[in-house]
C-alpha cells in the first residue's frame, strides 16, 4: 500500500456500509479485495485470512489469488502450505497462489503468518466458477488478537461515496485499489449534509497499485462535521475502494455507494 509507504497503514488500523448499488462483486467470478494487509511492525502484527467456499457445480476448481504490492504465504485449514509466487519483475509484479477446491475440499481458509516486515496493497481471486468469499485482517500484539475487521469483495466503479459523521470522533480512512495498466489523478470530495462542497483535493495513484490515507489527511473538514466523502477514481481506469472507520482503538470496514460516473461538482 502506498500510504506514503507501509508506515501509514499502521495508524489507521490501530487508531482505526452503505449498500452499494451494484452488488458485492466486480463480475460473476472475480472477487477484488481493495486492501490485503501482512506483517510485523514493532511489537505489533497484521495477519489476512481469505476464507473461499465453492457454490458452484465446478468441480474440481482451480482458483487463482493474485497480490499486488505484498507476497504473503498462506497456512490452509489442514496444515497445508500455500507459496504467492512472482513470475515477473518490474512495477508492482503480482504475486499468484493457486487455490484447488474439491469434494475433498470444497472451502479453504488461508491465513498468513506477519512473518515479514508490514506491507500491504490489494488482491484478486478469479474462479472458473462462482464461490463465496471474504478477506479478514487482524492485528495482533505477540499471539493476542487485538481486534479485526472483515472486507468483502469490493465493486467497480468510477464514485464511491462514504456518508461521515465525525462528532463523535470517528475518523474514516479508505483504501483506493487501481486494477489497470492505466495511472492517474483520483479525486476526494467532501460535501456538508445540504451537499455543499466543503473540500476537495487530488492525488495520483500508479497503475497496479492501492493507495489507504484518512481523508483528513487530504481535505480539511470542520470538527463536527456531517456528510459525505466521495473518491472519484481514475478515468478510464479499474477503480474500487473500501472504508475504514476508526473511533479509538475500534475499527471497521464501510461499504461505499458505487456509482458508475462522479457527481457533478
Amino acid at each position: 500500500m502506498r500510504f506514503r509507504s507501509c508506515i501509514l497503514l499502521l495508524p489507521i488500523l490501530i487508531s482505526m456500509g452503505a449498500l452499494s448499488a451494484h452488488g458485492q462483486t466486480t463480475s460473476s467470478n472475480v472477487y477484488v479485495f481493495p486492501l490485503f494487509v501482512d506483517g510485523t511492525q514493532g511489537a505489533t502484527s497484521f495477519r489476512s485470512t481469505l476464507k473461499i467456499t465453492n457454490t458452484s457445480s465446478t468441480n474440481p476448481m482451480q482458483c487463482s489469488f493474485v497480490q499486488r504490492n505484498t507476497s504473503a504465504s498462506f497456512t490452509g485449514v489442514d496444515g497445508d502450505f500455500y507459496t504467492a509466487d512472482i513470475f515477473d519483475g518490474g512495477f508492482s509484479p503480482p504475486a499468484l497462489t493457486i487455490v484447488t477446491l474439491s469434494n475433498f475440499l470444497p472451502f479453504e481458509i488461508l491465513r498468513t503468518s506477519a512473518a515479514t516486515p508490514l506491507k500491504s496493497g490489494y488482491a484478486k481471486l478469479t474462479c472458473p466458477g462462482t464461490v463465496q468469499t471474504q478477506l479478514q485482517f487482524s492485528m495482533f500484539s505477540a499471539n493476542n488478537k487485538l481486534s479485526e475487521a472483515t472486507i468483502a469483495p469490493a465493486v467497480q466503479g468510477n464514485s464511491f461515496q462514504f456518508l461521515v459523521d465525525v462528532r463523535d470522533g470517528t475518523r474514516l480512512g479508505f483504501s483506493l485499489a487501481n486494477d489497470s495498466n492505466t495511472g492517474g489523478q483520483y479525486e476526494l470530495i467532501a460535501r456538508d449534509q445540504f451537499n455543499n462542497i466543503v473540500d476537495q483535493n487530488f492525488d495520483f495513484l500508479d497503475q497496479f497499485s492501492q493507495v489507504s490515507k484518512f481523508v483528513d489527511e487530504m481535505l480539511t473538514l470542520p470538527a463536527s462535521f456531517v456528510g459525505s466523502v466521495e473518491i472519484a477514481g481514475i478515468p478510464g481506469a479499474s477503480s474500487l475502494a473500501v472504508g475504514l472507520q476508526s473511533t479509538g482503538t475500534v475499527f471497521t470496514t464501510i461499504q461505499p455507494l458505487v456509482r458508475a460516473t462522479p457527481l457533478p461538482h
